[in-house]
């Protein structure tokens, strides 16, 4: 299998699809750069596939600038060819489904393995443009975005969340970021990246009739490390808004029970947010701050954050 593969490496045309069109057709997304820009930026539901590791494909970047193609190409194929028995084994539940394998820019990575799985029966096409086509196509569709938005406000803890996450047409991104966008914001989360949030967020809003209002939370510019679309940003700001309000005691209830600070990972993590805010607080309230949470007194903990923001 390996050794015909090296025969048509780089023979015969392969279909190509746009990125609008493999979105439509819902075609099933393989994703062939390595794990480090799949992490970095990749395609809402696409499955990683790398063809080689990070210090692999720097390498043949090296050698094609240094040698040239042949030699690039050479080492490429004497990479993946004992890999592809993984490959077919890994993807052959996938044999009846449309597939759409894309790589950085739809170059030789993406190219080689679509001419492979078509050899051997796979529905498959490549992505034209690969993920720098699809990057760019996010861009310039969420700056289309003009939505009409009811725009919840209120106090931390005051439920806001809570209720996006119980209306149907509602844009929850807190959840799309991977951060609740306070301080602490990150606790339990893992945040996404920019591409991944405005990947995404593109994804949330093709499924959502544009036409009718929508229910969305209240933010800055920013949630987390993440920034929201300028034209997004606006629509929040023109958009109807909505005050919500809860007693002081049901929005420290809900953030102890949303947060469940409790191992110790989760605990240094605290801590280490804890210094960063002396010089915003002062260092005594943050002492007493530290004082209750290695006393475990989260209660308390909470009650004094929430009087200060």
């Amino acid at each position: 299998m390996a050794g015909h593969f090296l025969n048509f490496f780089l023979e015969g045309s392969i279909p190509q699809v746009t990125v609008g069109e493999t979105l439509d057709d819902g075609d099933f997304l393989i994703d062939v750069r390595t794990a480090d820009e799949f992490s970095a930026g990749s395609i809402p539901g696409a499955l990683n596939y790398p063809l080689f590791d990070r210090t692999e494909h720097s390498f043949i970047g090296t050698l094609y600038r240094q040698e040239g193609a042949d030699s690039a190409m050479e080492c490429g194929k004497n990479l993946i060819s004992p890999r592809l028995e993984r490959f077919i084994k890994d993807l052959n539940p996938l044999r009846s489904r449309q597939l759409t394998i894309y790589c950085a820019r739809g170059g030789m990575r993406s190219s080689a393995l679509t001419r492979f799985f078509r050899r051997i029966g796979f529905q498959v096409r490549q992505l034209k443009g690969g993920y720098k086509a699809y990057r760019n196509y996010v861009l310039e569709q969420l700056q289309r975005i003009h939505a009409h938005l009811i725009v919840l406000h209120g106090q931390t803890g005051v439920g806001k969340t809570l209720l996006i996450q119980r209306l149907p047409l509602s844009i929850d991104l807190e959840d799309l970021a991977q951060h609740r966008s306070s301080v602490f914001g990150a606790i339990n989360r893992e945040p996404r990246t920019q591409k991944n949030f405005e990947g995404l967020l593109h994804e949330a809003f093709r499924k959502l009739p544009l036409d009718q209002y929508l229910f969305i939370e209240g933010e800055s510019r920013k949630v987390g490390p993440v920034h929201i679309p300028e034209t997004l940003a606006c629509s929040m700001k023109t958009g109807m808004k909505v005050l919500l309000k809860a007693t002081l005691d049901t929005r420290v209830h809900r953030i102890l029970s949303e947060y469940s600070v409790k191992d110790p990972e989760t605990l240094s993590k605290v801590d280490a947010i804890l210094k960063t805010l002396k010089q915003q607080l002062g260092k005594k309230l943050v002492n007493h701050l530290s004082y209750c949470r290695w006393q475990g007194e989260f209660k308390e903990f909470t009650t004094i954050l929430l009087g200060e923001y």
